[in-house]
C-alpha cells in the first residue's frame, strides 16, 4: 500500500521538522513548504491527499494558498493560524 502524501505548509522550520518527523515515523510521505509561494508550486506539480496549512506564511497568504488549491482540487486541508 502506497503512503498517503501530505503536504505540510509551515514556515518555523523547527515546528515544520519535528511534524515532518512525527508523520514519517506514521508510515505518511511528506512534502514541505515553507512559505505561500512554493507551497503553491509544489501542489501543482504533484498530487496530495492532504494539506496541513498555516494560514499565517509569508509570500502568499494560508488564504491564498486555499483559494488556489480549492481552484483546482478538492483535496482535504486542515489549517492552522
Amino acid at each position: 500500500m502506497n503512503p498517503y502524501k501530505i503536504l505540510l505548509v509551515e514556515d518555523d522550520t523547527e515546528i515544520s521538522e519535528m511534524l515532518k518527523n512525527y508523520l514519517e515515523t506514521e508510515q505518511y510521505e511528506v512534502a514541505c513548504a515553507l512559505d505561500g509561494q512554493q507551497a503553491c508550486a509544489m501542489f501543482d506539480k504533484a498530487s496530495y491527499d492532504l494539506v496541513l496549512l498555516d494560514l499565517m506564511i509569508p509570500k502568499v497568504s494560508g488564504m491564498g494558498v486555499m483559494q488556489h488549491i480549492r481552484g483546482n482540487s478538492f483535496v482535504p486541508i486542515i489549517g492552522d493560524a
